[in-house]
């Protein structure tokens, strides 16, 4: 491109005076949802952050992201405009402000604007940049190129929509989607529904159990927004959700017992969007066939009645998709799923325990309906019935009524549910499930025992030939980290028979791993990255922690790691270091001890106190590591040593002595960006790395 073609803009702030512009109009205008085509370094895009309820960003370049200011309600999407806009129809949003700026060829503006006009809400707002470019150099496609015939051609449609241009170079076309002049004079669309519904969900491992994915493919199209509480999620489901909804409120532990309590967070979430009534189902249910057309009828009845709330009968299916369990309470079971919002709806108490009011304490007035009915799969496979059984066995329950009936079978009664109330595509033909014995119900459940009570998470430490250092870490991480739902255990990595002998006489939890004696001869680094795949192929976990034995920790160290997940990334603690070697990126070089005979423990915690921060940065340190098993095994894990400088990641040399190389660390991270997963530094999660400690040993 010719020398004159090139602006600046920062002498020329001229150009970009519609940023301004577009963030006044959202500070009137307040958007739900806010979307920009192209958002390139963001300039704009978090500007808009404190005017909108949700907003995302889309753009083709992935460094885009780096850009992104890091909120609970922003959101990056990789993507072309055009694979986008499917997206945008899956999850059933609605746009309240958009803003293209992608491509600003003709065809492109075009394309956008007709794609994306179905998906922007009564009324709200469509704009358009580049559309009057001050002169023809302008018009050259590195800056307006011809997004103004876009405009041009646009605006001589009227029917659904108004535009005009602010004719101020580059220029901004503003467009609202309308067919009546006063909003609130506008016709509602047929299948547009009167009164506004949000429903509110909890989760637990749902993937697993099959139950998420028919949830929120028959439940989403039926109300305005899905509202989740995820109590800790290991298997997917929490990163399925994001897909699905921007209203995922993520626990960092399982706490099952405290349900009303995250009802209530569920309830403070949903009060947010505004809703006029507030759906509760749990994800193992789904509404009877006619909920489309009776929800909003039973939502009339409620505001004309005085209704508080509207209670369903539930359909506890067995063992099967369509035969219904009759005897033992199992078709007894009416619960308060539709609930009006008044001012003061709250629950009262929030404390731990199971079998709790499950609706808020200021619903009084109640409507039974059998208009809808709830089918509930959360007995209709053994699978599900042994994790009911021994969840709630493990939370002390016992006796026929709240623990035995799960799962016995000996006054079994069974009805065909009929087809006509199963939502389309979930009826199937089936044989009457037939009756087990009581041993039989238990070998079932034995036979999932491991699967529910399988670690969520595997911290894995290296050994080889310090017992001291062994002791130590294994000490520290006892001492500063909750294991509930986790496991922990060393590597011997061509470990020493006496470290091998401490391990076993002690029964701390270990693998044995060997390098060959080719491999041995090789950098020691080599056999550590060996040894770290390998244990990865061991750990039971859906999330590996991969920490080195020269560590102490903190309070909290863990938790802050995982609280910071996010489905697209991994994260690592921030360290300080001794100072025997020199510190990297975000690293502290602060002298608490060399050798662990030297450490001052309570220098160090004070300290971790002072400079814990509740913050995240991209970048970072390796270790120590917190990455989903699944992530890890995606990618390969570790290259088998440094690679050779300039290789191929995905197919690496492994660097000899005396060759440039990058470390498998660094390449590591590489594979997983390119595969969407970014690396990152949790500021609250503070860890002290004395470095060389085996070695020094």
């Amino acid at each position: 491109m010719d020398s004159h073609r090139f602006i600046d803009l920062d002498k020329d702030r001229g150009l970009v005076w519609h940023e301004d512009f577009i963030v006044l109009l959202a500070s009137i205008v307040r958007p739900r949802v806010y979307v920009e085509l192209g958002i390139y370094h963001c300039a704009l895009f978090n500007r808009i952050i404190p005017y909108a309820q949700h907003l995302i960003g889309v753009d083709i370049n992935p460094d885009a992201e780096r850009y992104m200011q890091k909120t609970a309600n922003t959101r990056f999407v990789l993507a072309s405009t055009r694979d986008f806009v499917k997206q945008l129809e899956s999850e059933g949003l609605q746009v309240d402000m958009l803003f293209i700026d992608a491509d600003h060829a003709k065809d492109a503006v075009l394309q956008d604007f007709c794609s994306y006009l179905p998906r922007v809400s009564p009324h709200g707002l469509i704009l358009m940049h580049d559309v009057h470019p001050g002169n023809i150099e302008l018009t050259h496609p590195e800056w307006c190129g011809s997004a103004y015939l876009a405009a041009e051609e646009l605006s001589r449609c009227t029917d659904e929509y108004e535009m005009m241009t602010i004719p101020v170079s580059p220029g901004l076309a503003l467009c609202r989607k309308r067919k009546r002049q006063l909003s609130w004079m506008e016709p509602r669309p047929v299948s547009q529904k009167c009164y506004s519904i949000v429903a509110i969900c909890q989760v637990y491992n749902e993937m697993l159990k099959g139950n998420l994915e028919r949830f929120v493919k028959y439940v989403k199209p039926l109300v305005d927004a899905l509202v989740v509480y995820d109590d800790g999620s290991t298997d997917g489901s929490y990163e399925y959700l994001l897909s699905q909804t921007p209203y995922v409120i993520q626990g960092v532990k399982n706490d099952f017992a405290n349900e009303i309590s995250h009802k209530q967070i569920l309830l403070q979430e949903a009060l947010k969007l505004s809703p006029d009534f507030i759906l509760w189902l749990d994800a193992d249910e789904v509404l009877s066939a006619n909920a489309a057309d009776q929800l909003q009828s039973l939502c009339a009845a409620c505001i004309e009645n005085q209704i508080d709330g509207v209670v369903f009968h539930e359909i506890n299916l067995w063992r099967s998709h369509t035969w219904r369990r009759l005897d033992s309470l199992y078709d007894v079971g009416w619960f308060v799923r539709l609930w009006r919002v008044t001012p003061d709806i709250h629950y009262e108490e929030t404390g731990p325990g199971l079998h709790q009011r499950p609706y808020p304490a200021t619903i009084q007035r109640l409507h039974w309906s059998q208009d809808i009915q709830v089918l509930h799969y959360g007995f209709s496979s053994e699978q599900r019935l042994a994790h009911k059984y021994l969840v709630y066995q493990a939370h002390g329950q016992s006796g026929y009524d709240m623990l035995d009936r799960l799962i016995s079978e000996e006054q079994l009664v069974l009805e065909k549910v009929p087809a006509a109330l199963f939502p389309e595509g979930l009826w199937m033909e089936e044989e009457k499930p037939v009756p087990l014995s009581w041993e039989e119900s238990l070998a079932y459940v034995e036979k999932y025992r491991e699967e529910v009570f399988k670690p969520q998470v595997s911290i894995i430490c290296l050994i080889y030939r310090s017992v001291a250092w062994l002791k130590f870490v294994y000490e520290q991480i006892l001492k500063y980290t909750d294991m509930k739902g986790k496991e922990f255990f060393f590597v011997a990595n061509d470990a020493t028979d006496e470290v091998l002998g401490y391990l076993n006489e002690n029964r701390i939890p270990h693998y044995v791993f060997h390098n060959t004696p080719e491999q041995q001869s090789e950098w020691y680094v080599n056999r550590v990255y060996r040894a770290y795949n390998f244990a990865a192929s061991q750990a039971r976990g859906d999330f590996l922690v991969f920490i080195n034995s020269d560590m102490a920790f903190s309070p909290g160290w863990f938790d802050n790691l995982l609280k910071w997940y996010n489905g697209g990334n991994c994260i690592t603690s921030r360290l300080v270091e001794s100072g025997k070697l020199p510190s990297g990126l975000y690293g502290i070089e602060k002298d608490f001890g060399r050798d662990i005979d030297f450490y001052r423990e309570e220098e160090f915690q004070t300290y971790a106190a002072s400079i814990a921060e509740s913050r995240l940065e991209n970048n970072g340190l390796f270790m120590p590591l917190l990455i989903r098993k699944q992530h890890f095994d995606r990618v390969g894990g570790y290259p088998e040593g440094q690679v050779l400088d300039g290789s191929d990641i995905f197919h690496p040399v492994i660097a000899q002595w005396g060759e440039a190389c990058v470390s498998g660390d660094t390449v590591l991270m590489q594979k997983l960006k390119h595969h969407g997963i970014i690396h990152q530094t949790a500021f609250d999660s503070i860890v002290y790395h004395f470095q060389w400690g085996e070695k020094d040993s």
